[in-house]
């Protein structure tokens, strides 16, 4: 082989090392299609941090007693009324926006006039990076424009927003970005002592 040759090959090794990992760093797996996300909400409480008692029965959990709402004023229900029940959902719109939607209703009396905003928690992976793929750090967005926020009236609040209404450009069509959801809820904002994270969250309620 001469010594022309040896050195286009090398070149083209090189070349083809080079795509290789560019393409490496540009991938990452995701599913064929994962558009639209629906679950009830429950109330949110504060993480058991120091527990000071266990659950009954095998296994025995750690626990903490008394359970303490996130939220001390605004709740579904009281002793003697178990109506409230809530729901939230995300559809991915076409245009690389991710829409949120968060409806609940039997508030008790200290959600009433109070303004409540829908959350999301989120991990996003994607191709936004000068290296490629990366995973960004997690994020809990809270809706914060006049329209994505509601005041409880006769116990019921519905909002609807996207992620990008909230920050401007933090989607992008084509980008094939992959949205890890921790949580989607709803805080209150205003009235006593509002709280610092969800008020509700989203989550089942077992028999």
């Amino acid at each position: 082989m001469s010594k022309s040759s040896i050195h286009l090959t090398a070149r083209l090794a090189f070349c083809l090392a080079i795509a290789i990992a560019t393409g490496a760093a540009a991938f990452h797996d995701e599913p064929k299609r994962a558009k639209a996300l629906k679950t009830p909400l429950v109330t949110a409480y504060r993480q058991c941090t120091a527990p000071n008692t266990q659950t009954i029965g095998v296994p025995a959990l750690p626990a903490c007693d008394p359970p303490i709402r996130v939220d001390d004023l605004c709740g579904f229900t009281t002793e003697l009324y178990l109506s409230g029940q809530g729901k939230a959902s995300g559809q991915a719109k076409p245009n690389g926006d991710f829409q949120i939607t968060v409806v609940a209703r039997g508030l008790n009396a200290g959600c009433e006039g109070r303004t409540m905003c829908p959350t999301i928690k989120v991990r996003a992976t994607t191709h936004r990076c000068p290296q490629g793929a990366c995973t960004t750090s997690d994020i809990e967005l809270v809706g914060s424009s006049p329209s994505a926020c509601c005041k409880v009236m006769s116990g019921s609040c519905s909002v609807q927003t996207t992620i990008n209404s909230e920050i401007l450009g933090t989607l992008a069509p084509g980008d094939r970005t992959g949205v890890e959801i921790y949580g989607i809820g709803l805080r209150r904002t205003d009235g006593q002592n509002p709280p610092a994270t969800s008020t509700f969250v989203s989550g089942v309620l077992t028999p």
